[in-house]
């Protein structure tokens, strides 16, 4: 079955990770302070996919699936959405990056790198069309968001202030890695949008840092670290009792 639907597009992110007491005091401030009529929120568990070697990781490409409801009457179907960083000049706000993201429905939970038709991503996906992926681990994540407008003139800019509190699991051995961090994705207009309401979150909670690494990247490296780890513990010798 083919895809049902297909959409592509660049985005410009900031994340920025801080700790779970701070995320709700930046919460509470901006929701205030911006007033949105509607704060939406959901619930995404994400399933992320690689080789054992992380060989997507390693050409800073991610690739995750996850389950959407139907609209209208139809079935749902599971959405596969392929992330490549892009390079980019001095256009990003401070901490930001730039991304190619492309989503395509699939009746299966199984990524089909074959099913991408985005002109600026198929050639990156070639060299691992016949590889075989795993499931490397899931991002379970709840999330609260909303759109704000600021700035003024050339400087304005809408974004939307995504707040994700959650867990990345590895299906292998159940270890969790805890995650909690607020992103900042420019939707139209100024970066400098996306530079106020950094400035402002830095300002309002102290443990607010730049996250660097995407949530992919974050899964990818826990996943070395365990499998590092299994090896290192079947190497060590027995201890032996006197």
């Amino acid at each position: 079955m083919a895809a049902r639907r297909h959409r592509s597009e660049n985005e410009q992110e900031v994340k920025i990770k801080l700790s779970k007491r701070d995320l709700e005091k930046v919460f509470n401030a901006l929701s205030k302070k911006y007033g949105p009529g509607d704060i939406d929120h959901k619930y995404m568990p994400r399933a992320y996919w690689d080789t054992l070697r992380l060989d997507l990781d390693q050409h800073n490409i991610s690739v995750r699936v996850q389950y959407k409801e139907g609209s209208d009457g139809d079935m749902g179907g599971h959405e596969q959405t392929v992330k490549l960083d892009l390079p980019h000049g001095n256009t990003l706000a401070k901490g930001a990056v730039l991304r190619r993201e492309v989503k395509d429905i699939m009746p299966g939970h199984e990524p089909d790198l074959s099913i991408v038709t985005d002109a600026k991503t198929k050639p990156a996906l070639k060299p691992f069309l016949k590889k075989k992926l795993r499931h490397v681990f899931t991002a379970a994540i709840e999330r609260r968001y909303f759109e704000v407008e600021t700035g003024h003139g050339k400087h304005k800019g809408t974004v939307e202030i995504a707040f994700d509190l959650g867990e990345i699991v590895l299906p292998h051995n159940g270890r969790r890695y805890a995650l909690c961090e607020i992103e900042l994705e420019k939707k139209s207009g100024s970066k400098d949008a996306i530079d106020k309401l950094r400035a402002h979150i830095l300002e309002i909670a102290s443990s607010a840092k730049i996250q660097p690494l995407s949530k992919s990247q974050q899964g990818s490296r826990f996943f070395r670290r365990s499998i590092s780890a299994r090896h290192a513990s079947r190497r060590r010798p027995p201890s032996r009792s006197l």
